[in-house]
């Protein structure tokens, strides 16, 4: 049986098994109040990392007075291995055996307090990006319990898009002194319709403009579309549309990619786009006796490239789509290819830009998880400083609600 004193050391020993997050300049003050083992003088040394090795850390403190050195070793070794604990607990997760947090109300105190200076911090990443537009675009001026509800939208989920994207162009003029004149959009028209019926800016019609590669998209879902519904039809030259020699789903692709490519090198100009859109589907029409290169592009049309060299063409009529199967395709390009349709991509790009900046975002705070409106907001702020201005900007976030940016 267990003596009282021997078990009160083990209590004490068991209530300090447990691991601390310190700041070392807090260290090193606390070790400067002892006296030197080696010359019985109050310590006063430098301080040395002999080993990093993930949360481990091995340091080594040798007195100036009489150079006696004294090592910490920040965490023990596995009984089992060479591994350090702190770094095992790391992989777990949830079991670094660190104190309790600090409480709720507590939390989301320090939450409010580091939102203000994140949003503080992300205005002039954001102001210097409207004016790099500007400037680019030539001066043309986005368990139920009692809580505290932070409910920012009242209304169905489908109105929100346009809801939010309106009140982001009323709050141009006095945020930022500019007017948005124009927007990219993915084809849904109710962001648009709204914004007509609802003008932000006096005077001032807002132009949407097609996303250019959900716009090429559409060409692949029409042929696809026209596939499908037509697949037991029999053509004009006695076959089906699918099979061996006839039109596949790869040739649907490329189609697709021709197209967004001829969008891509041609949305200033639209008689440009218009003539290789056209010659996508003109190049694939041609044969022998009736070719149709007169839109084509050199770098790309065989036809073009042996008649600048004096050479006689001959086309590979195994490697061709049939023109029964191209005639029942046109109507795709009559559709997308019009001089009317292909004006909402003249000046257009792509949503490229706001999905590289949601994936930034989602790092943070994943859609598919429910966090809180400061969490969101902080995440928002932090994402706009990184994707503006790169990680080394939040060097200033850091220093304005820290003082320092610390050494790692």
């Amino acid at each position: 049986m267990q003596n009282e004193s021997t078990s009160s050391k083990q209590n004490v020993n068991d209530n300090l098994d447990f691991n601390l997050i310190i700041h070392m300049n807090s260290l090193i003050s606390l070790l400067k109040q002892f006296i030197c083992s080696g010359c019985n003088k109050r310590w006063d040394g430098s301080t040395t990392i002999k080993e990093r090795n993930g949360l481990y850390i091995q340091l080594e403190f040798m007195c100036n007075h009489c150079g006696f050195l004294t090592r910490l070793y920040s965490s023990p070794k596995m009984r089992n291995g060479r591994r350090h604990e702190i770094n095992v607990r790391l992989a777990i997760g949830g079991s670094l055996n660190l104190p309790p947090p600090v409480q709720e109300h507590k939390y989301r105190e320090v939450q409010e307090f580091i939102l203000n200076y994140v949003e503080t911090a992300q205005e002039q990443p954001m102001i210097d990006a409207v004016y790099d537009a500007i400037s680019e675009a030539g001066d043309v001026e986005d368990l139920t319990e009692n809580h505290e509800c932070q409910l920012n939208f009242i209304g169905a989920s489908g109105a929100m898009e346009k809801e939010m994207i309106y009140e982001m162009f009323c709050r141009s003029l006095p945020k930022y002194d500019i007017k948005y004149i124009s927007y990219i959009g993915d084809g849904d028209a109710k962001v648009h319709k709204y914004l007509t019926t609802n003008p932000p800016y006096p005077g001032v019609t807002i132009r949407k403009l097609e996303d250019t590669n959900h716009f090429a998209k559409r060409m692949l879902s029409c042929i696809k579309k026209i596939k499908q519904e037509n697949k037991n039809t029999i053509l004009s030259d006695g076959k089906k549309i699918s099979g061996k020699g006839r039109l596949t789903d790869g040739d649907a692709i490329k189609f697709k990619i021709y197209f967004a490519k001829a969008i891509r090198e041609s949305k200033t100009d639209l008689d440009k786009l218009y003539e290789k859109s056209w010659a996508i589907f003109n190049h694939h029409y041609s044969t022998d006796i009736e070719p149709m290169h007169d839109w084509c592009d050199p770098q790309w049309c065989k036809y073009l490239q042996a008649k600048s060299n004096g050479q006689q063409f001959t086309r590979n009529s195994r490697l061709a789509i049939p023109r029964a199967c191209l005639d029942l395709i046109k109507p795709a390009f009559l559709e997308l290819c019009s001089k009317t349709s292909l004006a909402r991509v003249v000046g257009g790009g792509s949503q490229n830009a706001n999905e590289a900046f949601h994936s930034l975002l989602w790092t943070m705070v994943p859609k598919h998880r429910f966090c809180s409106s400061t969490i969101l907001r902080t995440a928002l702020g932090l994402s706009t400083i990184i994707y503006n201005d790169g990680y080394s900007s939040l060097d200033k976030l850091f220093t304005s609600v820290f003082s320092s940016i610390g050494y790692f």
